[in-house]
């Protein structure tokens, strides 16, 4: 890869930034210093530095957010807060949501820029299972709860079968293995509740822990690794 081309997607500059600085005697790689912004870099081997700082490239990054009410699942909206206003240090990176998530609901959701990744995730046919905690007005009754795992009538499909866990009267951990429109709150519609408030607490393996609402972190390597070997 290119040198300027590396220290840009870094989110050191933009192209042109990043050639001056070249031009200028700032960049050093690995213990040579580089002025021509088309020296080819080994992504492997090669260290790269800016002044004193090294600078690590990613091909792709992969970002958790803990979404809090009254966002956007969008990465631009003339109107309203969209999710992108929470993360910070990502400008340059073409972001996008992996999944999305209603604007009252809160919780686990993804932005990443690896296109592949998207799609292993949203796919149907790799089942990744989608946890969410469940708040309806009124009891949920065991009765039901057969109910609510097995295939339902939606969009003139069958969904798949769920997994669900009652914790409190009126609170149900439902899995899911598909993302349909609203398909949580039509689920429970079907069975006659109302649901008062939806949290996601995990994607596969992934849990959201204890990252506070509205905060963010980089999903570690072996995190991605889980998710990428779901099938």
């Amino acid at each position: 890869m290119r040198l300027d081309r590396m220290l840009a997607n870094a989110g050191v500059g933009s192209r042109q930034e990043v050639k001056k600085l070249i031009r200028k005697g700032l960049v050093m790689v690995n213990e040579a210093i580089v002025t021509l912004a088309d020296t080819s870099i080994d992504l492997d081997t090669d260290r790269v530095f800016v002044g004193d700082q090294e600078i690590v490239y990613e091909e792709y990054v992969y970002v958790l957010l803990h979404k809090p009410e009254g966002y956007l699942s969008a990465t631009e909206d003339r109107h309203d807060k969209t999710v992108m206003e929470l993360i910070e240090g990502y400008e340059h990176r073409d972001l996008h949501i992996v999944g999305r998530l209603d604007k009252d609901t809160t919780g686990f959701l993804l932005l990443t820029d690896d296109g592949q990744f998207t799609h292993h995730l949203t796919s149907p046919k790799h089942h990744i299972g989608k946890r969410y905690r469940v708040t309806l007005t009124t009891p949920f009754e065991p009765n039901d709860l057969e109910k609510i795992t097995k295939p339902i009538a939606m969009d003139g499909e069958l969904t798949l079968p769920s997994e669900a866990k009652i914790l409190e009267d009126n609170v149900v951990l439902l899995t899911i293995y598909e993302g349909k429109h609203h398909q949580v709150k039509r689920m429970f519609e079907r069975l006659g509740y109302e649901v008062t408030q939806l949290h996601r607490e995990a994607i596969g393996a992934i849990e959201l822990g204890s990252l506070p609402k509205g905060q963010f972190r980089p999903l570690t390597k072996d995190e991605v690794k889980k998710l990428k070997n779901v099938s």
